[in-house]
């Protein structure tokens, strides 16, 4: 999977992509972690937190984000990112 730098994903990476929704005439900003065999869904649709976990595979990922305006998917970070924040969060 590469990045619309060209650079390519590696495990760990936290990515961010846009999914147009026809249904409700928007874009949504999805965010995952990238791991061996898929993208773990972080958040940012319309589930409202409820499908956080879900496994997504590379393929629906960029055929997601190349349905976009916006297309393509960024790096935003890495899972140590992730953590730091996480253990700071309510502290």
């Amino acid at each position: 999977m590469k990045y619309k730098n060209g650079e390519t994903a590696v495990v760990g990476d936290v990515i961010r992509w846009n999914v147009w929704d026809a249904d409700d005439f928007t874009t949504w900003k999805r965010t995952g972690l990238v791991k061996d065999s898929g993208v773990l869904y972080l958040g940012g649709g319309i589930d409202f937190g409820r499908a956080i976990g879900k496994m997504i595979s590379f393929d629906d990922v960029i055929d997601q984000s190349e349905g976009s305006d916006d297309a393509g998917i960024e790096k935003i970070g890495v899972a140590a990112d992730l953590v730091r924040y996480i253990s700071k969060f309510n502290a």
